[in-house]
């Protein structure tokens, strides 16, 4: 894998990075339906066991994120761009609060400023008056490296918000946080703080790239009857 996304083939690094996490999926213990009959709670433990780790192990969250944001941008040559936003309440994913964009100010390839501009049309809900409130986001999570967690940065900071912001790079799975300078860790794939984030971020990806799909079949076909 690290050999593809040296040369920059990162489609493929992707594809073996996807292989791994299945295996290692597999590889996790798996909780006996008498655990859920012993405790019907167990699901709201495991989840609240994620957060907890993700405070551990990420210097920049310094309390429990109960709202957790997670961005993508899809896109072919800046043709048909959008945004997706998935978000997790209390570390389980509610498919009821995610949101999408469609880019609206660029039409060629441009991921940090596509990012750029979905963070500060989605923040600006929490500022102006006019919009509707979804809800202050505790952490903000974007599939990418130091480019997009930059550019989110930038959008937030327009705004005069503070909110945590992480990126998740392919990369060999790197948190990447900014704490009076760009840093990058890898905590590994069996840390349920990690799970969750790339559960967030590969949900993010299938999201952004489903409203990718149908804004290019509605361009091609028209729209279905």
């Amino acid at each position: 894998m690290r050999s593809f996304a040296t040369s920059e083939n990162f489609e493929k690094a992707a594809e073996i990075r996807n292989t791994l996490n299945k295996f290692n999926y597999v590889r996790q213990s798996f909780r006996l339906p008498a655990e859920y009959i012993e405790n019907p709670y167990l699901l709201d433990d495991l989840a609240k066991s994620a957060l907890e780790d993700l405070v551990k192990i990420v210097p920049v969250i310094k309390q429990l994120p109960t709202r957790i944001e997670c961005y993508d941008i899809s896109n072919i040559s800046g043709k048909e761009a959008v945004g997706s936003m998935v978000t997790a309440i209390n570390g389980r994913i509610d498919k009821r609060e995610y949101k999408r964009f469609k880019i609206r100010t660029k039409n060629t390839a441009d991921d940090f400023f596509m990012i750029r501009e979905v963070i500060y049309r989605r923040l600006s809900h929490e500022t102006n008056e006019k919009k509707n409130s979804w809800g202050l986001p505790s952490l903000v999570v974007l599939d990418g490296g130091k480019g997009q967690l930059s550019s989110a940065m930038e959008a937030m900071t327009k705004l005069n918000l503070d909110i945590p912001m992480i990126g998740l790079a392919k990369k060999e799975e790197t948190v990447v946080y900014y704490d009076n300078g760009f840093y990058g860790i890898n905590p590994g794939v069996d840390s349920p703080g990690m799970r969750l984030l790339i559960n967030l971020r590969d949900e993010s990806h299938r999201f952004a790239q489903k409203y990718h799909h149908m804004l290019r079949s509605k361009k091609i076909f028209g729209p279905s009857q």
